[in-house]
């Protein structure tokens, strides 16, 4: 790729503050809960809505021009759902002295296996910004502490917002879907805004780094050695304890 002017500061942060309030004041169908719009007594602490949007703010500053946008499928109930930031959850995360804070109401700090995954690869990098195709969370009826898969209806609107995300926020960066359903939601997006497919332009040297296979449900070892082939990483035969 040519190499291209520094990002300017204001306009970058005014596009997160506007990415910000497109998540807020969003529609949403049925069974599926807006983490930076509404609080739930039952499960949040007060003022748990504003804290992940400022968790998410906070993370997007620090990340003004990445290599790569990870894009990853919702929030899941145990990670991003508490703490607004994509493919993260709270141990990890919202550590003591950490800009970022906690929102869940649980004793603990709550774990999730597939951010965990994700966050021992990307460490403290900086040329890596996670996003999800759907970036509120879809669950069960009745069971808000559960893991849904996304809906059509949810899946279109998430589309709306990846494109914005991609097209205002990282236009520079390269996307790679995590699981099926992210590639099928970035494909639809690259479509429609003119994104050029894997095989092609400049884009072809990245064709087998495009898609990883999700973490969950036993696909821990080939998200780790695809994002790791990816990003560089040697990886040691211990990474997967």
């Amino acid at each position: 790729m040519s190499e291209e002017a520094p990002r300017e500061s204001k306009p970058f942060e005014e596009s997160i503050e506007k990415l910000i309030a497109r998540l807020r004041r969003v529609a949403l169908p049925p069974n599926v809960f807006n983490i930076y719009h509404t609080g739930d007594p039952a499960h949040d602490v007060r003022g748990g809505a504003a804290k992940r949007r400022e968790n998410l703010r906070r993370y997007l500053k620090a990340l003004p021009d990445p290599k790569f946008v990870l894009i990853g499928l919702c929030p899941g109930w145990r990670g991003a759902r508490f703490t607004g930031v994509p493919f993260t959850d709270e141990a990890r995360l919202c550590l003591t002295g950490s800009c970022y804070d906690r929102t869940s109401s649980s004793p603990e700090p709550l774990r999730e296996r597939s951010a965990g995954v994700a966050m021992d690869l990307i460490g403290a990098r900086t040329d890596v910004v996670c996003w999800n195709a759907v970036p509120w969370h879809c669950h069960e009826a009745d069971e808000p502490m559960s893991n849904a898969t996304p809906s059509a209806e949810a899946i279109n609107l998430g589309a709306a917002e990846l494109e914005y995300f991609l097209a205002r926020l990282y236009p520079r960066a390269q996307p790679v879907s995590v699981g099926e359903i992210a590639r099928d939601v970035l494909s639809q997006v690259s479509k429609r805004h003119g994104i050029p497919p894997a095989d092609s332009g400049i884009w072809s040297q990245f064709r087998a780094a495009i898609h990883v296979r999700h973490p969950a449900h036993g696909g821990e070892k080939e998200f780790r050695e695809g994002l790791a082939r990816i990003l560089g990483i040697t990886l040691h035969e211990d990474a997967d304890d």
